[in-house]
C-alpha cells in the first residue's frame, strides 16, 4: 500500500499575500487541488493524506469534496515546523510506502510518481533531484566566495521523497529522541541512520511555488503545456464536431479565419458582427443579448464563445478626442462585458462552457499612440481572470488570446502596407486559439507569437 502525504501546512509569509499561496488559484484551481489531482488520478496511490494548518483544515476538507477527491483519508493538523508536520503525516498513514510532497509543487508528473514507486521498493529511501544549470558558490561568513564546486556531483533537491514508512518513522523518532527539530527535508534523517538515500531525475517544471513570480511561471507553464497537449488539428476535431460555436466579430480577420477553422471541423458555427445578417453591435448590449438568444432558442445550448471584436485608433492623448477614448473602451472593453452578461445565463444553466476573449500582445505595456487600446487590452486581461474566479464553480472556462502583429483588415486600416514575413497569418491564429478553447485552463492568457 502506498501513501501520498501533502504538506501544506505553509503560511505564505514569503508570498505576501492574505492567504497562503496553496490556496491561490492557478489555471481556475487552487494550488493544493492541482497537486493533490496529481496523485488522486494515479492508479498505484491507494490514500492520501493532507496536512495543513489547524486554521485551514476545514477549507481543505472542502476542498476534497468540491473536486471529489476520493483517496484523501484524512486532512491533519501540521507542527510548528515542516520536519513535525512531515512526522505527523506519517504517522497519521497505514501505508507501507510514503511518498511525502509540498503542496505548492502543482507540476508533478505520473512518470515521477511511477519511478519513485519502483525505486522505492528497492532501495527504501529515494529522493527526487534535478541537475543544476548554474554554477555553485560556497560563500564564508563575511561574504566572500570559499569555494566553487564541480557542479556536475551537485543536485537540486524536489519532492515527492518516497521511503519504507517504518524507516522514515524510525528517521523521525531517533532525531527527535537526540533533540533535532528542524531538518529541511525528511532524507536528511534518513541518512543519520547511515541509510544510503537513491536518487530519481526529477523535472524542471516539478517548481515549488514560493514567491509571487512563481505563480505567473506557473501560469504561463499551464499555457505552454496545453498548446502541446492540443498540437494538432487532428487533435481538435473530436472536441469541436457538432459543437455550438459562437464567434462574435467574425465578419473579417482572425473571427473570419476561426469561423471557417470550425466549420471545417464540423461545428455549429453562428457568426456575428458588424457587416453579418443580422449585424450586432457589441456596444449595445440589447444588440448582443437578441443574437445570443436566438441561437439559444435554435440550437438550444453553446458550447463555446470567441469574442474576436474589436478596435483600434492609433493616436496620442493630446490629440485623441473623448469620444474616441470612450469608443474604444466600448468595444474593447464594455464590449467583452456585455458579450459575457449575455452568454453566462445560457452557460450558467448548462453548468458548463467555454468563453475566450481576442486580446493584444499591447497588455503587457502601454506605448505612444497606444494608450487607450493597450489600456483596455490590458483591463480585458483582469476582466477575463476575475470573472473566470467568479463562474469557475459552474464549470466555465474563461481565457484571453493574446496574439502579437497580425496582417488583418483593421491593422492595414491603421499601418498601412507592411513587409511580407513580418506578421502573423490569420489562419495561423486561429489554430492556436483552439488549443486555447478548450484548455483545462482558465483564467490564462495566451501568448501568440
Amino acid at each position: 500500500m502506498v501513501s501520498a502525504i501533502i504538506l501544506a501546512s505553509g503560511s505564505g509569509l514569503r508570498f505576501q499575500d492574505q492567504q497562503p499561496k496553496q490556496f491561490l488559484k492557478l489555471a481556475g484551481m487552487p494550488v493544493l487541488a492541482h497537486t493533490v489531482k496529481m496523485f488522486q488520478t494515479y492508479p498505484s496511490i491507494d490514500e492520501i493524506v493532507i496536512v495543513c494548518h489547524e486554521c485551514y483544515v476545514d477549507q481543505v476538507w472542502d476542498l476534497v469534496s468540491q473536486y471529489s477527491f476520493s483517496k484523501v483519508s484524512k486532512v491533519v493538523c501540521g507542527g510548528q515546523t515542516r520536519q513535525e508536520s512531515s512526522r505527523i503525516g506519517i504517522e497519521c498513514s497505514s501505508a507501507d510506502y510514503v511518498l511525502i510532497h509540498d503542496g505548492v509543487r502543482p507540476f508533478l508528473s505520473h512518470d515521477v510518481i511511477q519511478e519513485l514507486i519502483a525505486a522505492v521498493h528497492i532501495y527504501k529511501a529515494v529522493d527526487t533531484v534535478i541537475p543544476s544549470a548554474d554554477t555553485l558558490v560556497e560563500v564564508d561568513a563575511n561574504g566572500f566566495i570559499a569555494n566553487i564546486p564541480d557542479r556536475t556531483r551537485f543536485r537540486r533537491g524536489q519532492t515527492p521523497q518516497a521511503f519504507s514508512r517504518d524507516l522514515v518513522l524510525l528517521a523521525h523518532r531517533r532525531a527527535q529522541d537526540d533533540g533535532v527539530d528542524n531538518a529541511t527535508d525528511d532524507c536528511q534523517l534518513v541518512m543519520r541512520l547511515g541509510h544510503d538515500v537513491f536518487c530519481v531525475e526529477g523535472h524542471e517544471q516539478n517548481i515549488k511555488i514560493t514567491y509571487p513570480i512563481d505563480l505567473h511561471i506557473a501560469d504561463k507553464l499551464f499555457q505552454l503545456n496545453s498548446q502541446q497537449i492540443f498540437s494538432s488539428q487532428e487533435d481538435l476535431s473530436p472536441f469541436f464536431c457538432d459543437k455550438v460555436v459562437v464567434v462574435i466579430g467574425g465578419s473579417e480577420g482572425i473571427g473570419a479565419s476561426f469561423a471557417r477553422l470550425m466549420r471545417r471541423m464540423g461545428a455549429r458555427v453562428y457568426v456575428g458582427g458588424r457587416h453579418t445578417v443580422p449585424g450586432i453591435d457589441v456596444t449595445v448590449p440589447e444588440s448582443v443579448r437578441s443574437f445570443v438568444d436566438a441561437i439559444v432558442a435554435e440550437s438550444g445550448r453553446i458550447d463555446f464563445v470567441v469574442n474576436c471584436a474589436g478596435d483600434l485608433i492609433r493616436r496620442d492623448v493630446a490629440f485623441m478626442s473623448l469620444e474616441q477614448w470612450r469608443y474604444l473602451y466600448a468595444v474593447n472593453v464594455e464590449g467583452s462585458f456585455n458579450v459575457s452578461k449575455a452568454v453566462l445565463p445560457q452557460l450558467l444553466r448548462q453548468q458548463g462552457g467555454s468563453m475566450l476573449f481576442l486580446g493584444s500582445s499591447s497588455y503587457t505595456r502601454g506605448r505612444a499612440g497606444y494608450a487607450a487600446y493597450s489600456s483596455g487590452k490590458a483591463a480585458l486581461v483582469n476582466f477575463v481572470q476575475a470573472l473566470a474566479e467568479e463562474v469557475a464553480p459552474a464549470g466555465i472556462r474563461v481565457n484571453v488570446a493574446s496574439p502579437g502583429r497580425v496582417k488583418t483588415g483593421l491593422r492595414e486600416r491603421n499601418f498601412g502596407k507592411e513587409p511580407d514575413g513580418t506578421l502573423l497569418s490569420p489562419d495561423i491564429v486561429a489554430q492556436k486559439i483552439l488549443a486555447a478553447l478548450i484548455s483545462p485552463m482558465t483564467g490564462g492568457v495566451f501568448d501568440i507569437a
